[in-house]
């Protein structure tokens, strides 16, 4: 029973956190670019790990042992598809698509996961999972055209969506790749070292590629609002949380939680940013759900 009360209140806060995530993500680049956004985010949340770490690394269950090929491959790998190209991916994207659209197309994850799963762990596709994947990607190409209305390629709209989907992409590498490392090290401390590998990544990223300076010395209070809520709750907390969820649990149904944000984003959207769901966004939601519901319940 006390697994299962702390299991459930860890999902529910990383579900609750995330949806706010995207709120704070669209009102933070009204301030800062996309990559300095991102780079500011992980900057925060790591010396707050860096500290959590150094209190509890003794409480720790697992010691990690590193060799040099671990370290250079897999945690790179980790730190990029958990850290730096998935938030590039999805900052960049959330400049062209709302919130409630980012958060719903971010669970094409769980189908990535089923298809990496079919692809590298010879695992078969029932009658069941294929129909989920076949409504999700109904409902994405629903998002992805605006209703079909006038599919163009070159919108801002498509832009947005192939955005998010390549950060999705990067989430289900992450997910599957984490589980793998945390059965035998420590999930703080990979936690900890994907961080900093992640912002270390993205530091030069935003020097050449944007003009981080001026947007951080132009910074309004709630700019600098957004940056600690994306650094401290939707990084060093719901990361660890998410991690050690990860450890208890199977990712596909780890990654089954995610299909919930939207719910929340689009209330928090309404609320917060006052921006009204098309119905027809609705529609596109309610098809990536139910197909990504069926493919798990397979």
């Amino acid at each position: 029973m006390k697994l299962s009360l702390s299991y459930f209140i860890a999902c529910l806060l990383i579900v609750l956190i995330w949806a706010g995530s995207f709120i704070f993500i669209r009102i933070g680049l009204k301030d800062f670019p996309p990559i300095t956004l991102a780079f500011l985010r992980f900057a925060t949340a790591s010396p707050l790990l860096l500290i959590f770490y150094l209190f509890n690394k003794n409480k720790d269950e697992k010691e990690t042992h590193f060799n040099l090929k671990f370290i250079f491959l897999k945690l790179n790998v980790l730190a990029l598809t958990g850290v730096s190209l998935l938030y590039i991916f999805q900052f960049y994207s959330l400049k062209f698509i709302s919130a409630s659209v980012g958060s719903i197309i971010i669970n094409l994850t769980t189908i990535f996961m089923v298809l990496f799963s079919v692809l590298f762990l010879n695992e078969k596709l029932n009658k069941r999972k294929i129909l989920g994947i076949l409504i999700a990607f109904i409902g994405v190409s629903i998002l992805v055209s605006n209703g079909w209305e006038k599919i163009n390629f070159s919108s801002t709209q498509f832009l947005g969506c192939i955005l998010m989907l390549g950060a999705a992409l990067c989430w289900a590498i992450y997910s599957i790749l984490t589980k793998k490392v945390l059965e035998f090290n420590s999930n703080l401390t990979i936690t900890l070292i994907t961080f900093l590998l992640g912002t270390a990544h993205l530091f030069p990223a935003a020097f050449i590629l944007e003009n981080p300076l001026k947007a951080i010395f132009k910074a309004s209070k709630i700019g600098w609002l957004s940056v600690f809520y994306l650094g401290f709750l939707s990084s060093a907390l719901a990361y660890f949380l998410w991690n050690k969820i990860l450890i208890k649990s199977e990712v596909s149904k780890v990654g089954a939680i995610l299909y919930i944000i939207p719910i929340p984003t689009i209330i928090f959207e309404y609320f917060l940013l006052r921006e009204t769901v098309a119905t027809i966004t609705l529609i596109g939601a309610f098809l990536v759900i139910v197909g990504v519901y069926l493919t798990e319940l397979a």
